[in-house]
């Protein structure tokens, strides 16, 4: 973008209208108290150089009602994040035109080697008390946030002395009630605490129906990838902490999800030419499918705090994360094959990974109370894997990726005005794989193993100038680390006498995020425009080839766009605000090293526009109302996917609580006017499946129970 290009940009943003500007999630006052753990250091959320959001357990709790869906809740209040696929498979749903690092408070949940794009779905919503998101590529927590980071904080031991217990019940269907939309969940936490013990555990339990769409009609199922319709989830959580002497804690914290597909529906396909959606009929899809799609994870963190080490701050986390993923297969004769001239046959595939490692931080001032360090020392482990679960074979072989980085971050403020921030960390990665044979469809060829080491510098910087009491500017500048998708990588070569530490296309993708933002806060309005770019010479785009199979290529991107929020304390009873967010992306499609073609709707989502609603009717009646308006997208270049434009739509979504003796009830409701829309994703899915082309939920109303026991 030319030069003059970002300052007019800028100025011409700041007159958009209220309506066309978005939220942080909490209020600005409790925004600026919150220290945002994603973050590594101890500052607020106000004095960190970048976009920041926290969205608070209220926010959480109203927009899980209207849609459980951990990427729902995201697109509903990030600006930035593309739209929910509103399958199992997270296909489309990047943040700021790249994928965001999920994590479980602080422990990783990408699985970088073979990416199943199932991170959203590792843990129950009941047991997430705020999320923190940071905007844009960063190497903050590692390996992994070329988009940003999405930290799930879960629900903190209870504190009191005497037992306290929250049980929740929803019910969910389709306005007209149809049996088959039918679903509920159940959940119970419960704690209490002591002098020098806390704790909190609990359960969910959920059995989700199939969507209805706005003719009344199934929405289809997404073979192969998993849907989250027709599931049922059993979701067990645990948190407990000691306090060791007066500045020192021991936190354990405990999480299993598992998730699986009751398997009592098949999928029927569509037609694009003729406007027909993907469908579903009741009916066994053992013989199309293979077992039901299915999604476990366990994740344990140990972490040891104390406030008094060395004058300064120090935590030490321990973390182990297992994660199998089950895709639903099918007889592809590009595919799964015995010989490379055999007869297809029905095979499906499993994601194996194991990850684990260890996180030390160090918070101190130093010199003068005006400049602080923060320094420390990250391992990371991940062995992965994918197999064929029907006949046994290793499609992808056992890799083990591992990564020890040491890092060091400054932060001075040099007066009451003007805040720096600095730092650098050191990536040293490695990745091990054996001798393997690829499968027939990639004419099982031999490839040599190979140990290739990355050695990486990545670097940040920040400034932010408080011009008054009101208006603050600030500027950054960081990269971000990943892996590409390794795993399709090895699985796809065909040509023989290739070797592991020769494949370039297993080299990392460092990508550079720069920003700009002016901030306003008088107390009552809260206000943040930015501009960003985000730039990768060897990134990683996925495309699909003529079998619909997702393949990785290395290319040159870059990414830039724009985000406004806003947000009005019009009274202690009502508040309004909105997000908006543009975003545009490239690609470098003929190796010339310029971009020239736009990226598609895997890579990219679409402009959106968030306004919103929330309320207090009276003491005990809460409200919220929410606005959602997706823009068309046309997909321009030689390289562009042909015929995939986006043609947008507007969705708006409700929810009502009604607080009593008995606890609240609620009744939230899912696309309120029944408005009738192909998804993004089935839209600009490049591969133009006839069993990918979804129309979007239905009218869907949930009602809900909820009551604090003490």
């Amino acid at each position: 973008m030319n030069y003059w290009a970002r300052p007019i940009l800028l100025l011409a943003g700041l007159a958009l209208p209220m309506a066309a500007a978005a939220q942080d999630q909490d209020s600005a006052d409790e925004i600026d108290e919150l220290i945002v753990s994603a973050a590594r250091t101890e500052q607020s959320a106000s004095a960190i150089a970048g976009t920041v959001s926290v969205i608070d357990g209220e926010t959480i709790r109203q927009t899980v009602a209207i849609s459980d869906d951990l990427a729902s809740v995201l697109s509903r209040t990030i600006a930035g994040f593309a739209p929910s696929s509103q399958k199992l498979a997270g296909r489309g749903e990047t943040l700021r035109g790249r994928n965001p690092l999920y994590l479980i408070d602080g422990v990783p949940q990408h699985n970088a080697l073979r990416d199943g794009q199932r991170d959203g779905h590792t843990i129950d919503t009941a047991f997430i008390e705020r999320i923190e998101v940071i905007n844009g590529s960063n190497a903050i927590q590692g390996v992994g946030a070329t988009g940003g980071v999405v930290n799930t904080v879960t629900r903190s031991p209870v504190s009191t002395d005497t037992w306290e217990t929250t049980a929740q019940a929803r019910f969910t269907g389709a306005d007209g009630f149809d049996g088959d939309s039918l679903g509920y969940k159940l959940s119970l936490l419960t704690g209490r605490g002591g002098e020098n013990f806390d704790f909190i555990a609990g359960f969910a339990h959920q059995e989700r129906g199939l969507f209805i769409d706005p003719d009344g009609n199934f929405v289809g199922l997404y073979p192969t990838q998993g849907d989250i319709m027709d599931s049922t989830s059993l979701s067990l959580y645990g948190k407990a902490e000691w306090r060791l002497g007066r500045a020192g804690s021991l936190t354990l914290m405990v999480n299993d999800f598992d998730l699986e597909r009751n398997g009592d529906f098949r999928s029927t396909p569509g037609d694009r030419n003729a406007g027909v959606p993907t469908g579903a009929i009741e009916g066994d899809p053992s013989a199309d499918v293979g077992d039901p799609a299915r999604n476990e994870s366990t994740t344990v963190s140990i972490t040891y705090r104390h406030e008094d080490v060395l004058g300064g701050s120090f935590e030490a986390q321990v973390f182990d994360q297992r994660f199998r993923a089950l895709y639903e297969g099918g007889t592809f004769g590009g595919f799964f094959r015995l010989t490379p001239d055999g007869e297809p046959f029905l095979d499906q595939s499993a994601i194996v990974s194991d990850k684990n490692g260890i996180k030390l931080t160090y918070n101190r001032t130093i010199l003068d109370p005006s400049l602080r360090l923060t320094a420390g020392l990250d391992f990371f482990r991940d062995d992965s894997a994918q197999e064929l679960a029907q006949s046994g074979r290793e499609w992808v072989p056992e890799t083990r990726f591992e990564t020890l980085a040491p890092f060091a971050q400054l932060n001075w403020s040099i007066n009451e005005d003007l805040t720096v921030s600095g730092g650098i960390r050191q990536e040293y990665a490695g990745l091990e794989v054996d001798d393997y044979t690829t499968i027939a469809s990639a004419d099982n060829t031999f490839v040599a193993g190979g140990s290739p080491d990355f050695d990486e510098t990545l670097w940040n910087v920040g400034a932010i100038w408080q011009l008054n009491d009101n208006w603050s500017i600030y500027a950054a500048g960081s990269e971000g680390f990943t892996m590409p998708d390794v795993g399709r990588v090895l699985r796809a070569v065909s040509t023989p006498g290739q070797d592991v530490d020769r494949l370039l296309t297993v080299e990392p993708i460092v990508t550079d995020n720069m920003e700009i933002g002016l901030e306003f806060d008088d107390g009552d309005v809260h206000g943040r425009l930015t501009y960003f770019e985000s730039d990768a010479d060897n990134g990683s785009r996925l495309r699909s080839n003529q079998n619909g199979i997702f393949e990785v290529e290395r290319q040159v991107t870059e990414i830039d766009g724009f985000e406004a929020v806003v947000e009005y304390l019009i009274s202690d009873r009502l508040t309004v605000g909105g997000n908006y967010s543009y975003t545009n992306g490239e690609f470098d499609s003929d190796g010339d090293g310029s971009v020239d073609s736009d990226l598609d709707g895997l890579n990219i989502g679409p402009n959106r526009l968030n306004v919103y609603a929330v309320g207090l009717l009276r003491d005990d009646i809460s409200w919220r109302l929410q606005v959602s308006r997706f823009e068309d997208r046309e997909f321009e270049g030689p390289a562009a996917p042909v015929d995939r434009d986006f043609d947008g739509y507007v969705q708006v979504d409700a929810f009502a609580g009604w607080q009593t003796r008995v606890g609240e009830f609620s009744v939230a409701v899912e696309n309120l006017l029944n408005e009738e829309y192909f998804t993004y994703f089935a839209q600009t899915e490049p591969a133009a499946r006839a069993d990918t082309y979804f129309l979007g939920n239905g009218r869907t109303i949930t009602l809900g129970w909820q009551r604090l026991f003490r």
